[in-house]
């Protein structure tokens, strides 16, 4: 694992790639928001090597329905959108992305596969 590439995994950074993507200004700062709330400077190192290796899975911090709900509703035009642009990328249905969490509701299930989908993309850009 490069030292210098989990020095970019930054709050911060994170946020200012989401913006510089154009995600949507409130999933941006609920996701920050409960990144903040859920990790102290203390578990930062912790916090930068799951993201380090987040490789397409969702961090745990979106595992909880009612957070997932919470962020649909704020944000769900946008969700939508990276959804239909998601399966347009992959060439997959939403639903098959989602096979392995099948038994959710779709809104939480549409949440949770855009951001395990783009916050990959974005912590893949920020170490290389």
């Amino acid at each position: 694992m490069n030292k210098n590439a989990l020095e970019k995994i930054t709050f911060a950074n994170i946020e200012k790639k989401m913006h510089a993507e154009e995600f949507d200004f409130k999933f941006i700062n609920e996701l920050i928001s409960i990144f903040q709330m859920c990790n102290s400077d203390k578990k930062q190192k912790e916090f930068q090597t799951r993201m380090y290796n987040l490789h397409y899975k969702l961090p745990e911090e979106f595992q909880d329905q009612e957070t997932c709900l919470k962020i649909y509703k704020v944000s769900q035009q946008w969700i939508e959108n990276e959804v239909t642009r998601l399966e347009n990328e992959t060439k997959l249905p939403w639903e098959v992305q989602t096979e392995d969490i099948q038994k959710l509701d779709e809104k939480i299930r549409k949440t949770q596969l855009v951001i395990r989908h783009r916050l990959s993309e974005v912590v893949y850009d920020l170490i290389n």
